[in-house]
């Protein structure tokens, strides 16, 4: 009782049966209208015919009467016919007593009623009073109006049932789109709605459909930034776990407790750095803007940077090869060290020993351009579309002890800034980083 409880409910709310009882109620009124419509147009011109026929017939049986012997019943007789009603009143007839004054000064009396109007006529033949109807019969007049109002609810309930068979074929697409998003919400990305032919629902079922696409890829995503995630955290932390047993040991010398020391002291850096930048793209995934602006230097932010990591470069004998023209920039400038710091440390990582980096900064009538090239190898051409994805290291050429995470920060700093930044191999050896920043008249003053 309780399920058919429910599968009415259902039913009530679905669009199809709203559709099916609007277009019953919509019919219904429409047809209660038409009626009234016709009514008022038609019954006063039909109720003047039928009484104008009574009035005819009147005229006849007065004439038959006045020019003739015949008695009632042979008048009866004479116009009785199947269209007209004609019968002998007895003199005690409710019909002659409620109009016994009009019968005396008219000689007869009409009325009419009905959808169809029905026109009766009570008239005074000598002493005799005759009845006179426009339908042979009384079944006549009600066959006709039961015709009638039974033709109209016909009309509704086969106009409801074609309606509710449309409606079905009209509502699939949208049974399907929910059946579809239904499988979304479980989880399903995968799902594919059939795109229809019409123009609103294709414009729904393509919408759907890059959406579910959409969710697919981000799924994705997540799903390989925690594998990414766990498996950067993991190797630090197996090799923190294992030296730091190893310190555990008695006959441990001391030259190999320094050397575990100064391994764990570097793994720790390492996660120190990965959760730093985790927590740095996070920030910079959830803003919408750079921030808090400033002028500055953007030439000496640059000169700064490659001061700061003069180590790494020194001890890899790299010859740097520095071309910056003076350029002031209105930007959040710490955002902005963030670019430079995660590309030219990368090309450092990358050159080989006695290699050589160039670092070229200039301004043009419509934008500013960095280059950063340097002399290692080439990236594969297949990844060179995926270097600024989070945790991306698929070209072996370039792997490093990084975490992946460098160049989606800088991609994501220069979508902030309204930037760009694009990598390519050069024929003639290396690798070159282009940043290009959008010019404004301001920042050059």
């Amino acid at each position: 009782m309780t399920k058919m409880l429910k599968k009415g409910e259902k039913l009530r709310t679905t669009l199809q049966f709203k559709l099916s009882a609007i277009f019953f109620v919509v019919m219904l009124i429409s047809g209660s209208i038409s009626l009234t419509a016709v009514g008022l147009i038609c019954l006063p011109i039909m109720k003047d015919n039928s009484e104008q026929q009574l009035l005819e017939m009147s005229i006849a049986i007065d004439t038959i009467s006045e020019h003739t012997s015949f008695t009632t019943e042979e008048i009866v007789q004479v116009t009785g016919n199947s269209a007209y009603d004609v019968q002998i009143l007895h003199k005690g007839d409710p019909l002659i007593l409620d109009n016994q004054k009009l019968l005396n000064k008219k000689g007869y009396v009409i009325s009419s009623s009905g959808v169809i109007p029905k026109s009766d006529m009570v008239k005074k033949v000598g002493s005799d009073y005759i009845y006179i109807s426009t339908f042979s019969s009384e079944s006549a007049y009600w066959i006709i109006n039961l015709v009638v109002i039974l033709s109209l609810a016909v009309s509704i309930i086969i106009g409801t049932v074609i309606t509710t068979f449309v409606g079905r074929t009209i509502f699939q697409p949208v049974r399907e789109l929910s059946r579809a998003a239904s499988e979304v919400a479980k989880g399903n990305f995968k799902v594919r709605v059939r795109v229809p032919s019409d123009p609103e629902y294709a414009a729904l079922a393509k919408n759907f459909n890059r959406m579910a696409e959409q969710l697919s890829g981000i799924e994705t995503l997540r799903g390989d930034f925690i594998s990414s995630v766990s498996h950067e955290f993991k190797t630090p932390l197996a090799s923190i776990q294992g030296f730091a047993k190893l310190l555990q040991s008695d006959d441990l010398s001391e030259a190999d407790k320094q050397e575990y020391i100064s391994i764990i002291i570097s793994e720790t850096s390492r996660l120190s750095k990965l959760s730093s930048n985790i927590l740095s793209l996070t920030k910079l995934e959830n803003q919408k803007t750079v921030g808090v602006k400033s002028r500055f230097s953007l030439d000496e932010q640059i000169r700064n940077i490659i001061l700061v990591l003069e180590p790494e470069w020194s001890k890899k004998d790299i010859d740097l090869d520095i071309e910056l023209e003076d350029v002031m920039y209105i930007g959040n400038e710490e955002l902005m060290a963030q670019i430079w710091q995660n590309i030219i440390n990368n090309a450092i990582k990358f050159t080989p020993v006695g290699g050589r980096i160039r670092v070229s900064l200039m301004r043009t009538d419509k934008s500013i351009e960095a280059e950063i090239w340097d002399s290692g190898p080439h990236i594969d051409k297949a990844a060179i579309s995926k270097i600024f994805e989070k945790f991306y290291q698929g070209d072996k050429s370039r792997a490093t002890e990084g975490n992946g995470l460098g160049l989606a920060l800088v991609k994501r700093v220069l979508e902030l800034a309204q930037g760009d930044i694009r990598v390519e191999n050069v024929p003639s050896g290396g690798v070159s980083f282009k940043v290009s920043l959008p010019y404004i008249i301001e920042d050059m003053m």
